[in-house]
């Protein structure tokens, strides 16, 4: 089933990962803090920050990107090898996403708000690069669920497919998530509700992943369809 925009607060982070020893500022201020998110997720998102500046993980600049422009990374950065499974269950790993500029979105289909918007602007996007075969035949969407609990591959298809037939949907365990996120700096957490039921707080960028399948940069929200097809007629021209 689609969960269309409800109007609900996004809980979400606007954000991936962050550099530097004012990890706090740099998370709250330039990644866009968000008022709505839960102080667990603040602990695992700060925690992390921290973990990945004292690793010498790769380090982002200080200052927000201008608005709506990628954080393009100075050098794109090889990805670990990774084994999801996408919405027809087939494998979906580093292969996947050579030959193309793939542009990753990580959610879940029960997300009521954040995750169908996104995807809306993405087809958007899509439709914009119809006039450009040349550039539309070089990009690819994905969407890959945090949510493996209650996304299924089948769930995974009917999704993305009432988007656009086009996109990808791709899912695997928590450990085969983790592979992927981790390196990209795409952080969610399960909140338990008081129904028994869940919402899956998470990072709202879409990342950038260049036709070598190298981790390339970082789409920060709001996202606007119109940049975006500009970045990709400008990188994939």
């Amino acid at each position: 089933m689609v969960h269309p925009p409800s109007g609900q607060g996004a809980r979400l982070v606007q954000g991936t990962a962050v550099r530097g020893a004012s990890v706090a500022a740099d998370i709250m201020k330039p990644w866009g803090y968000n008022r709505t998110m839960r102080p667990v997720f603040l602990a695992v998102l700060l925690v992390s920050g921290l973990a990945l500046g004292v690793a010498g993980g790769y380090l982002w600049t200080h200052r927000a990107p201008a608005p709506h422009h990628p954080a393009l990374l100075p050098e794109p950065r090889p990805l670990p090898a990774f084994s999801l499974v996408d919405q027809d269950g087939r494998p979906f790993d580093n292969r996947r996403l050579m030959g193309k500029w793939s542009l990753l979105f990580f959610g879940y289909t029960h997300c009521p708000d954040v995750c169908p918007t996104t995807l809306s602007t993405l087809k958007e996007v899509k439709g914009r690069l119809e006039g450009h075969p040349e550039v539309l035949d070089k990009v690819q969407f994905v969407f890959i669920s945090v949510d493996p609990e209650r996304d299924t591959p089948k769930v995974l298809k009917d999704y993305v497919s009432y988007f656009d037939p086009g996109f990808i949907g791709a899912t695997g365990s928590e450990n085969q998530l983790k592979v992927l996120t981790r390196s990209l700096g795409v952080l969610y957490v399960k909140v338990p509700e008081e129904n028994g039921d869940y919402l899956v707080d998470h990072s709202a960028s879409v990342i950038l992943v260049d036709p070598k399948g190298r981790f390339a940069g970082v789409l920060s929200p709001p996202h606007r369809a119109d940049a975006i097809a500009h970045t990709l007629l400008e990188i994939a021209s």
